[in-house]
């Protein structure tokens, strides 16, 4: 499987859009309801996988209104833990500019244990995002609507990994030095791509665009494992041919 990167597309983070929970009524194609269901529904847009929504039950959802039309194709799903339902479909995702009869574009099949879930969408373009629950569905702590932007190519070989304790020196003045750590440390990822076409740098430019550089959270996948990270830095593209580009990509695992 190919290496990927899923990031939001639709501006889920802006502290202007709104956000609304409710229910969906008993319909294929089922109509949107605000109310009060879900306890703490922000917690599944806020780029914080250590905190969890809470009291869902069967058929209540979450509503994205974004304002203007954007495109999503893939969504993903952080689970601190098993989703306490036994199997089958556990949440659809809803792409509209509407509340009512609305069209399923995905589903997310019942896991087992922590971490990321992830599916495919149909390719939409709308105003409103619904995800709705189906089933009294646990530990669910981020939703994450956007895109999924596959590299064309694997990266070189020569990937970098490094530890960032994030440690606060201190000396004093007889030059005693004190430190300070104030986390258990994160990793940075360093991958390199020495010819990429000029299709593959807009997309990555586009990305970068919409994640306002270091400013949001994004998920990397690469072939085996998932990284929920930030940009370390903005990416230099050189020219090395005609159309051709090589660059480098510092990625910043977060925490949480």
């Amino acid at each position: 499987m190919s290496s990927y990167f899923i990031y939001d597309s639709i501006n889920q983070y802006r502290s202007d859009n709104t956000v609304s929970e409710g229910q969906m009524s008993d319909s294929g194609t089922p109509t949107f309801s605000a109310t009060s269901t879900i306890t703490n529904h922000e917690r599944a847009s806020d780029q914080n996988i250590g905190t969890i929504i809470s009291a869902v039950a069967d058929r209540d959802a979450i509503e994205y209104a974004v304002g203007s039309s954007v495109t999503a194709d893939c969504a993903a799903v952080y689970f601190t833990g098993d989703d306490s339902v036994s199997s089958g479909t556990i949440m659809t995702f809803f792409i509209d500019t509407d509340r009512a009869s609305l069209p399923s574009k995905g589903t997310i099949s019942a896991v087992s244990a922590a971490g990321w879930a992830v599916t495919d969408l149909t390719e939409t373009t709308g105003t409103k995002f619904f995800t709705e629950f189906n089933g009294s569905v646990t530990n669910v702590s981020e939703i994450l609507i956007g895109k999924k932007l596959s590299f064309e190519v694997e990266p070189d070989v020569n990937i970098q990994s490094s530890i960032d304790y994030n440690n606060i020196k201190n000396s004093s003045m007889g030059g005693v030095e004190y430190v300070l750590n104030v986390n258990p440390g994160q990793e940075e990822i360093t991958i390199g791509f020495q010819n990429i076409s000029s299709t593959f740098k807009d997309a990555l430019v586009e990305m970068q665009n919409q994640l306002k550089g270091e400013a949001k959270k994004f998920l990397f996948f690469d072939s085996s494992k998932y990284y929920w990270c930030r940009l370390g830095k903005s990416m230099v593209f050189t020219e090395i041919a005609d159309s051709r580009w090589s660059t480098q990509i510092v990625l910043r695992q977060q925490i949480q």
